[in-house]
């Protein structure tokens, strides 16, 4: 664990491009990780340690961090459960068991002591490469406390796994991968005493509630930083030196003052080489941006952009078949037209006619205009027939008003396709010769008709079509314009990228004139101390010789204090690192797990301490906006609950394949028991996760089998430890007994045990009756029973209880589709007489009898399977 963390460490500082000297301290610390562990402040053993085998390591240890959290390349996703382990010699296994986990649930029984610890530890150990509490327990080799006692041996546990695809894979050891399959008890009572700690350290429980004691007990063992007691971080024959040269101070302070530039300098054309390529250097930049012996990169740019681009033409083989279609269209249209005003042209004569007649009226009143005869001796007034002939006749103005404007969008639409076809010959330049679309043009928009149009797709030769050339050059100015756009972004950021690299080369050229400044005064003020050098020449090589020694000696301390810092802030941000996004899914675990609460008491949101000093902070659905210090007003089954729900919502954010829960009765209180069975086995929080599950508890492990059914539990495995009898070996029952009531009575009746049948049918009967059937009813109908009890303690009578829930599901407002599947074998149950030995039985239980009558075994094999049918109907 304290391994893996500091792996994990260290990997954050590679990330963060720590300097060379921390990252070289770090990978000594971690060669030697096991001598350092066992050290702390006391007496500073840690950290003379530390310098010890710093001084003797620092030119041979690489200065970068090369080592990576995770070796293999598994993901939770490939793996879908555990298959198969084989464990021993290993804790209390004395020898070799193998272990069937091939199921979705394993379910494992077995009362203290008797070896579900050694059980969970293997699987811990083989999953993650080590144990948590050997490293509580300060067991700096985990052989030995891994090993039996009674051999003095250990064997790594092998587990395999099913994987997505079929097949079976041995697994290695990957703490990154399924450190967080696991729910440890003793974390959850941990964090459950989080109110009597201080607020400050509410954020380093929450770090135990992940396991990270260990680790947060390694990084306070180390000194905050490496004293002048500890290491000579100045130098004696320098001080020595240094008297001599107090003459000499100026050109000293100046020489180094232009040295410290100097490495100034070393640092900015660092980052300013960086800044052209991660890596590069300031001298291949320079030859990469270009001087004016070599052209580079810049000279490059610009002459990219002085090439001009393409013309955008805005044509598209859309817009081109549009215009196609609407020339057409219009074209049909107008036909149209005509035809009919060719239909009714006598119509369109008479029209004329009664025209002429109307406009006769206001000079003639008294006698027809045609024949002279007076109105009063024709048969129909002329003017008043015209008059309503040519009301009856206005559609023909109509068609001819119609017939216009189309001549007008016809001229429109082929005038819109002689504007494709002027710039695609323009534009497009792929002939050798001259553009075939040359032909169609024409000296005056207003010329353009259908004439042209039928030219422009007229036949020639067997040549292409006029309107074929002009679809070819149109997709190809349309792809033309897709490049040109591209080529135009392209040219913004070649642009941006020249004005980078001016800029570059700009501050590298102050760089190279300061470079140039400070070695010129280094030099002037060399000279002027020469003749002091050759003097001392003795004592100068002792100081070198000393400052190599030194040098390092403050890298180690330097670099070390860089270290602790970062160990600590990384400790620090581990509880936020670890909590992060997992607000929803605790308070949908949280409110799963108090399901039973008034809705009052049910969690709207959560925050959790992700700082020093920080609170867990809740609020209610009914007041979701106010919040509230949750160990103020929690209980600790609460505040259990709570540390039980990050735990699982930190296995469901990781897409864990398994969760492995190690004695959840330890970990729950009673209120709570139900409920977190039914979100771990009813709800779909888990539904596709493997779960194995170990208790001491038979109560919790029954129930569990009741509420999962008989067709879950055949399908679970189910495994009872057994207490020790004179050899120092666990013992493992694989074919237990059921916990299960139905699988119980079905067993029985097969071994003709009737009796012992009924007795297991008599319980579930009340589990499945007083548990999922009333709560069904209540779900899909009238829950409400009138249940008389002879007194208060009174238990209810079962058949008293059937009969009301059968008579509430007869009813026709009871509605749900799996209606007939439970009240079917209800029927079966309540139609067996009341009176009748085997019911009496069911309903009241029997005291030793003697010579009493048989039970009828087909009746008890009814009640049996109807209870069989039942609990499939309900699960």
């Amino acid at each position: 664990m304290i391994r893996n963390e500091y792996l994990r460490f260290m990997q954050v500082i590679k990330d963060k491009d720590a300097p060379a000297g921390v990252q070289k301290i770090a990978n000594i610390i971690l060669e030697h990780l096991q001598e350092i562990l066992p050290l702390g402040t006391a007496q500073g053993r840690r950290i003379q340690k530390i310098i010890a085998l710093a001084q003797t390591l620092w030119q041979t240890t690489p200065d970068k961090i090369s080592i990576t959290v995770n070796e293999n390349n598994e993901t939770p996703n490939k793996i879908v459960r555990l298959k198969n382990m084989s464990v021993g010699p290993f804790r209390g296994f004395s020898k070799t068991e193998n272990f069937d986990l091939d199921s979705l649930l394993v379910l494992i029984y077995g009362p203290n002591g008797t070896g579900k610890s050694s059980f969970c530890e293997a699987l811990e150990y083989g999953l993650l490469g080590s144990v948590e509490e050997a490293e509580s327990k300060r067991f700096t080799n985990q052989e030995n406390y891994l090993k039996n006692a009674f051999i003095g041996r250990f064997e790594p546990p092998l587990i395999t796994a099913s994987c997505e695809n079929g097949e079976a894979k041995l697994l290695s050891s990957n703490e990154e991968l399924f450190r967080f399959s696991f729910v440890e008890k003793n974390r959850i009572d941990n964090f459950s005493r989080i109110a009597a700690h201080a607020p400050s350290k509410q954020t380093a429980l929450i770090s135990t509630l992940f396991g990270l004691d260990s680790f947060n007990g390694f990084v306070k063992g180390f000194s905050s930083e490496i004293s002048e007691r500890h290491i000579d971080l100045t130098g004696k024959k320098s001080l020595e030196l240094q008297d001599k040269r107090k003459a000499l101070d100026v050109h000293y302070k100046t020489i180094q003052e232009a040295h410290q530039q100097l490495d100034c300098l070393v640092e900015s054309e660092t980052e300013l080489a960086n800044q052209f390529g991660q890596g590069t250097s300031f001298s291949n930049m320079i030859v990469s941006l270009g001087t004016s012996s070599k052209p580079g990169l810049i000279k490059n740019l610009e002459d990219d952009l002085q090439k001009p681009l393409p013309r955008i033409t805005n044509l598209t083989e859309k817009k081109l078949t549009n215009s196609i279609n609407t020339v057409g269209l219009t074209i049909r249209s107008i036909n149209i037209k005509n035809k009919e005003l060719i239909k009714v042209s006598s119509e369109l004569s008479f029209k004329q006619l009664y025209s002429a007649i109307s406009s006769l009226q206001g000079d003639i009143s008294d006698y027809c205009p045609a024949c002279k005869t007076p109105f009063a001796q024709v048969t129909c007034n002329p003017f008043e027939l015209a008059e309503n002939e040519l009301a009856k006749l206005a559609h023909l103005s109509k068609l001819e008003l119609e017939r216009d404007e189309l001549a007008t969008k016809l001229s429109d639409a082929i005038i819109a396709v002689y504007d494709i076809l002027e710039i695609a010959t323009t534009e497009y330049q792929n002939y050798s010769g001259e553009n075939p679309l040359s032909q169609y043009k024409v000296s005056s928009k207003s010329s353009l008709d259908s004439v042209w149009w039928d030219q422009l797709q007229a036949k020639k030769n067997g040549e292409l079509l006029g309107i074929q050339h002009l679809y070819i050059q149109v997709q190809a100015l349309e792809e033309r314009d897709i490049q040109t756009k591209i080529g135009i972004q392209e040219r913004e950021q070649k642009q941006k990228k020249l004005t980078e690299l001016r800029e570059l080369e700009k501050e590298a050229n102050k760089l190279k004139t300061s470079r140039e400044l400070y070695e010129i005064t280094i030099k002037k003020s060399e000279k002027s101390i020469n003749d002091f050098e050759q003097e001392n020449k003795k004592l100068i090589e002792e100081v070198e010789a000393e400052a190599a020694q030194v040098e390092i000696n403050n890298q180690v301390s330097n670099s070390y204090r860089y270290l602790v810092h970062a160990l600590n802030e990384y400790k620090e941000e581990l509880p936020s690192r670890l909590v992060a996004d997992l607000g929803d899914i605790v308070i949908n675990l949280y409110n799963s797990f108090n399901r039973n609460d008034a809705p009052r008491d049910l969690l709207a949101g959560i925050k959790l301490p992700l700082t020093s000093g920080q609170q867990i902070e809740i609020s209610f659905k009914n007041a979701p906006e106010k919040y509230y210090n949750a160990l103020h007003i929690l209980s600790e089954g609460h505040i259990r609950c709570i540390g039980l729900a990050i735990l699982l919502a930190k296995n469901i954010k990781e897409h864990s394949p398994f969760l492995i829960f190690d004695d959840p009765v330890n970990a729950i209180d009673d209120d709570h028991r139900e409920s977190i069975r039914k979100t771990l086995f009813e709800d779909d929080f888990f539904a596709s996760k493997q779960i194995i599950l170990t208790c001491h508890g038979e109560e919790f492990f029954k129930d569990i089998q009741n509420l999962l059914g008989v067709e879950k539990t055949k399908k679970s495995q189910c495994l009872t430890f057994l207490p020790q009898l004179d050899e120092r070996h666990i013992r493992v029952d694989f074919n237990c007994q059921p916990r299960n009531y139905i699988l119980a009575a079905q067993s029985h009746l097969e071994n003709l045990e009737i009796r012992e049948a009924l007795s297991k049918s008599r319980q579930a009967l009340e589990t499945l009756t007083k548990g999922k059937v009333w709560s069904y009813v209540n779900k899909y109908g009238d829950g409400n029973l009138a249940i008389k009890m002879r007194s208060a303690k009174s238990p209810i009578e079962l058949r008293q209880l059937t009969d009301q829930l059968v008579t509430k599901l007869k009813k026709p407002a009871f509605s749900n589709d799996q209606k007939d599947l439970v009240l079917q074998p209800m029927r079966a149950l309540a139609g067996i007489n009341g009176n009748s030995r085997e019911w009496r039985y069911l309903n009241k239980g029997t005291h030793e009898e003697s010579d009493r009558a048989e039970f009828d075994r087909s009746t008890v094999s009814i009640i049996v399977e109807s209870l069989s049918q039942l609990d499939d109907a309900l699960t």
